[in-house]
């Protein structure tokens, strides 16, 4: 009986811990960045909550990949997406791919479509102040085609 005892106030005490621990830690904060800081972080990890596409999309080519350039408020920090690429052969086409480029120092990343995906979206570039765009790459095949939005 005084192990049974023994038992269920263990219990009860890892119990409580447990809920006294919850309520220290509290609910968990969202990860955050401002303009230089974001520079090379994960938009979706980081400032997506916001994100707009400032300017106008391109598509290249007719309807081959649509390439935005998406911007944070919050993050004061850009990035490029790619979207709605059509099927791509490997063996015969360099895969879709975008960059952002800020205008003032050309910083940029790029991201490239993986075989049987149509999307990817680039890390952050620091837009607190200098302007970015985005720039899209399709390979038919024969032929690269290129779209670039404006600033």
């Amino acid at each position: 009986m005084n192990l049974i005892r023994r038992v269920m106030a263990a219990m009860f005490m890892s119990s409580l811990l447990a809920v006294a621990g919850l309520a220290v830690a509290g609910p968990a904060q969202a990860a955050s960045c401002y303009g230089a800081t974001c520079h090379d972080k994960d938009p979706q990890t980081y400032c997506s909550s916001d994100a707009t596409t400032p300017v106008s999309g391109k598509w290249i080519l007719q309807n081959a990949a649509y390439v935005e350039l998406r911007y944070s408020h919050s993050c004061a920090a850009a990035w490029a997406r790619i979207s709605h690429a059509s099927p791509w052969d490997p063996r015969g086409q360099l895969a879709p791919t975008v960059s952002v480029i800020r205008n003032s120092d050309g910083a940029s990343y790029s991201c490239t479509v993986p075989v049987g995906d149509t999307g990817c979206y680039t890390k952050m570039v620091n837009d607190n102040g200098p302007t970015s765009y985005a720039r899209g790459r399709y390979d038919t095949g024969a032929n690269w085609y290129y779209a670039t939005t404006a600033s």
